[in-house]
């Protein structure tokens, strides 16, 4: 078998011992050629009388009594062509060391599709999440190929199956935080950032080696680098501030107002409010929906407020999508004056960062489930109760979402420790 790629050339060939072994059957080995000067022999286990062996096609012979070892030895042949051709079509070289270690570790997949170009692998994979996973999720994988490329791009190591490992992954995650390129035209990202790419590509590659795609790669290395980050939530007085905002000349402003104050008032995420339809409210005043991210089934008592804006609606949700939620949100925010100064700080790598910003600039779809949590957690609601709505699994997760400033805090031990 001759594969030629370029100037790369990949040549493996069947044959048998010259000497017979000590049962007087000889052993059939396959060679492979990474060039003319260099070639690796491997031993492929099978044994046969010099008989059935055919010189001029360098293979066995096919007959019945060595119908097994023609089996087995025409599936290693499919293996050994699959890995050249793997790589003929990536034009990628083929060193001998490599292919001797795809070929063993490949035989127990023999009958499996052939392993593609890590990309294409991800795109079977991301077809695989299509209509599982919402929109956002879909777009944060997107996102990590883009960032795999750009890597590639910047520091010339190939992304492929072999290439993770620790020295990947710091060179990667430092190019994440000082080099790569942002849509806002900065560079470096946050680590939080950071951390969701991680995790996005371990999800990715838990899954092919779940799979038998690939072999075996330790990650224990790829941490997932998560941060407390100073996220705002919004108080009563502030939701009805926007609330109040008029747009009735502006529809989809109206909209993004009404996907709001939904909300700030049910604690349902993004995803399942965009789901509210006629048949998950009853006439007691509750919505009952399955939350689409943890399949939990909620039970939400709807203020007044928002059983008006889904009659509205004829029972349906604003028809609104996140990015342009999270783009004109900020707009009623600032038409609600709520220019306070707030003090962000975040890491870029090993780099603390702070701004300065006002408040409404830091508006967006998470802030309205942070501000249900935060403000029932103050309005003396037990957090059982409010776990119960907002679907956090644990207490530990659920204070996580809390945003409780200083001097709220002082405020509750001072009605605890019943202080005029």
């Amino acid at each position: 078998m001759r594969h030629e790629c370029g100037t790369l050339m990949y040549n493996y060939k069947f044959y048998i011992s010259d000497k017979p072994n000590l049962n007087g059957n000889h052993s059939v080995k396959l060679r492979y050629y990474e060039n003319r000067n260099s070639r690796i022999q491997i031993d492929t286990g099978i044994e046969i009388p010099a008989k059935y062996w055919n010189k001029e096609k360098s293979f066995l012979k096919k007959s019945k009594e060595v119908g097994s070892e023609f089996v087995q030895l025409t599936q290693m042949d499919s293996l050994a062509s699959q890995i050249v051709s793997t790589y003929q079509n990536q034009n990628k070289p083929l060193s001998k060391k490599l292919f001797k270690k795809q070929f063993e570790d490949g035989e127990p997949s023999i009958n499996q599709k052939p392993l593609q170009d890590f990309f294409d692998e991800f795109e079977d994979y991301l077809e695989s999440k299509r209509g599982k996973v919402v929109k956002d999720v879909i777009k944060d994988y997107n996102s990590l190929t883009k960032h795999l490329k750009g890597f590639q791009e910047f520091s010339g190591v190939i992304i492929d199956f072999n290439a993770f490992d620790y020295n990947f992954y710091q060179e990667w995650t430092d190019y994440l935080a000082y080099h790569a390129p942002l849509k806002n035209g900065g560079i470096g990202m946050k680590n939080n950032t950071i951390g969701k790419l991680v995790k996005n590509l371990k999800a990715f590659l838990n899954d092919r080696m779940r799979r038998n795609r690939i072999q075996p790669i330790d990650l224990s290395a790829f941490k997932v680098v998560q941060e407390e980050v100073d996220h705002i939530y919004l108080s009563d007085d502030e939701i009805q501030a926007i609330a109040n905002v008029d747009c009735k000349e502006e529809k989809e402003l109206e909209k993004v107002k009404d996907f709001f104050v939904i909300g700030c008032l049910t604690g349902l995420r993004f995803s399942d409010i965009s789901r509210i339809r006629p048949e998950y409210l009853d006439n007691e005043g509750f919505l009952n929906i399955r939350q689409k991210k943890t399949s939990g089934r909620i039970v939400i008592p709807l203020r007044k407020q928002v059983k008006t804006i889904l009659k509205k609606y004829e029972g349906y949700a604003p028809d609104i999508d996140s990015f342009t939620f999270n783009r004109r949100i900020k707009e009623l925010g600032d038409a609600a004056e709520l220019h306070q100064k707030v003090e962000i700080e975040h890491k870029r790598g090993t780099i603390k960062e702070a701004q300065l910003l006002e408040k409404y600039k830091l508006i967006s779809s998470h802030t309205c489930r942070r501000s249900f949590c935060t403000n029932a957690y103050l309005n003396g609601i037990d957090v059982q109760l409010i776990m119960k709505i907002s679907g956090h699994k644990s207490e530990k997760a659920f204070r996580r979402y809390l945003k409780i400033s200083n001097y709220e805090a002082a405020q509750k031990l001072k009605e605890a420790w019943g202080l005029a």
